[in-house]
């Protein structure tokens, strides 16, 4: 066996590490961009809210608390995913 064979078969398994490596990678990534995410929506609802008062609150306990789409005071279904609504969020 020479030195080159030897090498090629560090690169080739250097190259096959990479790869089954690169699913673990972007998970951490797309952790780290939903938590920026989320601090972003929570800075522009304390915006809202702090511009609007307390009618920013109502809006928001109108949704659906899975899909976060608008619901109907008279909904007890959520249009988009059937979610059960509560009744507290006439």
């Amino acid at each position: 066996m020479s030195i080159g064979s030897i090498l090629v078969g560090i690169a080739v398994a250097m190259v096959v590490v990479a790869y089954l490596a690169r699913p673990f990678r972007r998970v951490r990534a797309n952790v780290h961009l939903d938590r920026e995410i989320e601090a972003g929506v929570a800075r522009v609802r304390a915006e809202m809210e702090k511009a609007q008062g307390d009618t920013a609150a109502e809006e928001r306990t109108a949704c659906c608390p899975r899909c976060g789409r608008r619901a109907g005071p008279d909904d007890r279904f959520c249009a988009g995913c059937g979610t059960q609504l509560q009744e507290g969020a006439e």
